[in-house]
């Protein structure tokens, strides 16, 4: 990819650089603004967005790495500083999309290196700008550990010093144009002291780099001044003024990039390889198993539309939402997707709820070849804050192009006069070592009240279940999707069930939160008697069925959850789907009346062990 690098002098603009080539990216051209000449702010701007210290220097960069320099100047001020950015003329914001125009426009990149560490706010303005562009941001550094991170900019020969200081325990006259190396042990004890962070993210210091593999010229000062910003007695603000400087050239030897290709323990830069599976891990031949025949309608499960009741908190879950494309009636994917989401606006409208409301959407795909016309019109649905997503490619039937279910939330009880709705959501849309193959239209985490939405985590409370699909987006291996609570989870409450029924096991396994404002039900058939003659659906589906309803009951008398999904995977050449789905919604239908989940059908081709079933059930 062709890329353009923001710079500002500072060591985790040139790091990223580092981390873009090691990527496979070519670096084409940097980029830079500086302070209006007008504004008589010709060293430091208080800027929510850039750093501005040392910028007399930067014009240096460009032959110190051989590369064309663009450069802008800061017009406007912060004025749109809420989470979500949107264009607003007077905003600084607005300079550095003029800025990057220019440059698409004159060197075709297709990329933008940037070096934000933990700074949501500039991330999320940074990828506005690209998003406008069509520009791929690429922050190979955000949500690093800080610790970590400056130990490998050292290790990598990032040549840097201190420039400004703005913390308790940096000292003007101690600190200043100090390299990095020297001010790692200050750094760490002042980080252990005080919660400085040891990478400057909340600003205790900016740095300037001299040099690093990728400079063709190292940067030599030969004098500088130092500028007093604020003389505070406990934080002295204060920073270096470069009067004079100049380039050297570098041996052979210090010309070298010797950079590890990716610090990821898995590749972030879209390879394939899959780790290949060992024998024990290889599924069971399965057993085949005939059905007694019912006598039920015929339906196909994926056309009936379902949700749930609205929680006490402002939960619903809606299921059953199917594009269905029919080539020979002269309908293409694209009009089957817009059809669907048409139908799913309208069944929420139905319920006094809309698009932005959705926080969670499943979208089980028939192929992954029909994943980018999806996503074109996929995108289209939501705001800049979209739902988080899971999407697979599962077994559908002939002429599905894909089935949606989604849970809403719309919270109607008003607290002290203001409707609380609001919702907190982690868009992240650089590509980077944090979150390197979830990158798309939906949100990594969404935030509501005291439960929490992931696409991806690093912990989870609940029931994990575990079943194999045909093919995840680009070729991931492994996708992990979770329902997080904020809670303590030495409070929480486990009981666990289990039964016969003809020839299967059925077990149960709950988890009720500490705060019992919610719970997870998961609940598995296992296929353990096999018999040559038929075997009767019926009841094992209703002992299932009966068994979750026992699940509910046992729940505690604080915990008013209902139950909003019930998530049904089953292995596709053991069921017929259709069967499977009337069965288990007259059973719920039956044994919980009004109080009945969203049913969700997953064909899958595997599951753990010998079961043939895997429900989970999240409660609200």
């Amino acid at each position: 990819m062709r890329v353009v690098a923001l710079i500002s002098g500072g060591k985790d603009s040139c790091y990223n650089m580092m981390q873009c080539a090691a990527a496979g990216h070519h670096i084409v051209a940097l980029a830079n603004l500086r302070p209006a000449e007008n504004t008589g702010q010709t060293d430091e701007l208080d800027s929510y967005m850039y750093q501005t210290v040392g910028h007399h220097a930067i014009d240096l960069y460009a032959d110190a790495l051989d590369l064309p320099l663009y450069r802008g100047f800061i017009k406007g001020t912060s004025i749109n500083t809420g989470r979500v950015y949107t264009a607003c003329q007077e905003d600084e914001v607005e300079d550095l999309y003029h800025l990057m125009k220019l440059v698409k426009d004159k060197e075709g990149v297709e990329g933008v290196s940037v070096g934000a560490i933990l700074s949501d706010y500039q991330r999320v303005r940074v990828e506005d700008v690209c998003r406008r562009l069509n520009l791929q941001p690429l922050a190979y550094l955000w949500r690093q550990n800080q610790e970590i991170l400056l130990k490998e900019m050292i290790s990598s020969n990032i040549q840097a010093i201190i420039i400004k200081v703005a913390a308790f325990g940096l000292d003007p006259d101690k600190h200043l144009g100090k390299t990095l190396d020297q001010m790692v042990p200050h750094l760490l004890e002042l980080s252990e002291k005080y919660g400085v962070h040891v990478c400057g993210e909340g600003g205790e210091y900016e740095t300037f780099t001299l040099d690093c593999p990728l400079f063709k010229k190292k940067i030599v000062v030969d004098s500088a001044e130092v500028i007093v910003h604020s003389a505070d007695a406990f934080a002295p603000v204060a920073y270096l003024h470069f009067s004079k400087l100049h380039l050297e050239n570098k041996g052979e030897s210090s010309g070298m990039f010797m950079v590890k290709s990716c610090s990821c323990e898995v590749t972030c830069n879209g390879d394939d390889d899959i780790f290949p599976s060992s024998e024990e891990d290889e599924p069971q031949e399965n057993i085949p198993v005939i059905w007694k025949s019912l006598n039920h309608n015929s339906l196909d499960f994926t056309q009936t539309f379902g949700s749930s009741r609205k929680s006490l908190s402002g939960y619903q879950w809606f299921s059953g939402i199917t594009a269905r494309c029919l080539p020979s009636q002269g309908r293409n994917a694209q009009e089957a997707a817009r059809e669907a989401f048409s139908s799913l606006r309208a069944n929420m409208t139905s319920e006094g709820l809309k698009p932005k409301d959705i926080i969670l959407v499943h979208l089980y795909m028939k192929s992954m070849k029909d994943f980018n016309v999806i996503n074109s019109v996929y995108v289209t649905e939501f705001d800049l804050c979209p739902p988080a997503r899971v999407c697979v490619e599962t077994l559908l039937p002939d002429g599905v192009l894909f089935c949606i279910d989604c849970l809403a939330h719309k919270y109607d009880i008003a607290a002290d006069d203001v409707l609380c709705d609001e919702k907190l959501v982690m868009h992240v849309q650089s590509i980077s070592h944090w979150a390197p193959a979830n990158i798309g239209p939906y949100s990594q985490s969404i935030k509501v009240e005291d439960s929490e939405t992931y696409r991806d985590a690093t912990g989870l409370w609940g029931l994990l279940t575990v079943v194999v699909i045909s093919h995840l987006p680009r070729d991931a291996a492994v996708e992990w999707h979770v329902v997080a609570v904020i809670d303590d989870p030495l409070q929480r409450k486990h009981f666990a069930m289990k039964m016969l029924s003809e020839g299967f096991q059925i077990e149960c396994e709950t988890v009720e939160s500490s705060s019992a404002s919610c719970a997870s039900i998961s609940i598995r058939l296992s296929l353990i008697s096999p018999s040559a003659s038929q075997l009767d659906l019926d009841g094992p589906l209703h002992d299932l069925v009966h068994m979750f309803k026992q699940a509910v009951e046992k729940l505690s008398e604080d915990c008013r959850a209902s139950p909003l999904s019930f998530r049904a995977f089953f292995k596709d050449d053991i069921f017929d789907a259709e069967t499977l789905q009337i069965g288990l919604q007259e059973c719920l239908e039956k044994y919980l009346g009004k109080k009945a989940p969203a049913l969700i059908l997953v064909p899958v081709v595997d599951l753990p062990g010998k079961e043939v079933i895997h429900v989970t059930c999240w409660l609200s």
